[in-house]
């Protein structure tokens, strides 16, 4: 893919995440933009988005001397959750600057904050030197890239030798139609999703070893229904914020995703892959 390719649509979801959406996210997500993975039946939304990066973090080691970089960190839930249970550094980058704002504002009050640092930027071409992190971290923000190859690379390249690559992505499954593609693609303002075979063929070619795939595919739906209902016990008030329209568009997007997920057209899985610790493996 070119770079004026790649920039353009990395400007589309930049645009999208600095505007008005960004009041939806907020009232619709909390502080945690991704997928939840419930620890028992029952579980609210929230408490299952915490679940799932326990679950990620129990994949890999982490203690104070651990240094994280994440990808796409959002409101940095994920990255107070690492910081304060387990000591380690946290690095978040993202696109959005409205979003480093409000994760600043959220850390202030983080017994971790002294730890926890965001940095504007972009994970197609990450301002980081070589070898900088034991761990690169990321939930649901790869499928935004639109030069995934790259992304993968580049999570290479600041991995310490031997360190780790631990993240999650919602998926576009094998058998999708071309129609379906268009309207997914259309929905996350990015020209290209992959499925589990192709993170694994893609991570494998860019040096990686792969250590664990665990499909989450069937609690897709359930996250989405959950940020759906909140959006509507929220209505009027986000009505009154950004619009009718926009809030509109959200409940129907939301439809779309849980309608997706339910026919088994969108997934959600986790990788966890590892830089080879030997100086001529697989570089």
């Amino acid at each position: 893919m070119d770079k004026l390719t790649r920039d353009a649509a990395t400007a589309r979801v930049r645009e999208f995440y600095d505007g008005p959406a960004d009041t939806i996210y907020k009232t619709t997500w909390g502080e945690n933009l991704h997928l939840g993975l419930p620890r028992a039946a029952g579980d609210s939304q929230q408490r299952a988005m915490i679940h799932t990066t326990e679950r990620m973090a129990a994949a890999v080691r982490l203690d104070a001397s651990t240094s994280v970089l994440d990808l796409g960190s959002g409101y940095g839930g994920p990255a107070r959750q690492l910081a304060e249970h387990s000591g380690c550094r946290v690095v978040g980058v993202n696109l959005s600057r409205v979003e480093i704002a409000e994760a600043e504002r959220q850390t202030q009050t983080s017994k971790a904050r002294d730890r926890i640092s965001y940095v504007h930027g972009d994970f197609h071409e990450l301002p980081f030197d070589a070898e900088a992190f034991d761990i690169v971290w990321s939930q649901d923000s790869l499928m935004y890239g639109a030069d995934k190859p790259r992304i993968l690379r580049e999570a290479y390249r600041v991995l310490k030798p031997g360190g780790v690559f631990d993240f999650t992505d919602i998926l576009a499954n094998h058998g999708l139609s071309a129609d379906q593609r268009e309207r997914l693609y259309a929905r996350v303002r990015t020209p290209e999703m992959w499925d589990v075979n192709r993170y694994a063929q893609e991570l494998i070619a860019a040096g990686f070893t792969l250590h664990r795939i665990e499909d989450w595919s069937e609690h897709v739906a359930a996250s989405y229904a959950a940020a759906r209902a909140q959006t509507i016990a929220n209505q009027n008030e986000l009505t009154e914020q950004v619009g009718d329209e926009l809030v509109k568009r959200t409940l129907d997007g939301l439809a779309f995703w849980v309608d997706m997920a339910q026919r088994g057209n969108v997934g959600w899985a986790l990788f966890v892959a590892k830089k080879p610790s030997g100086k001529h493996q697989g570089e």
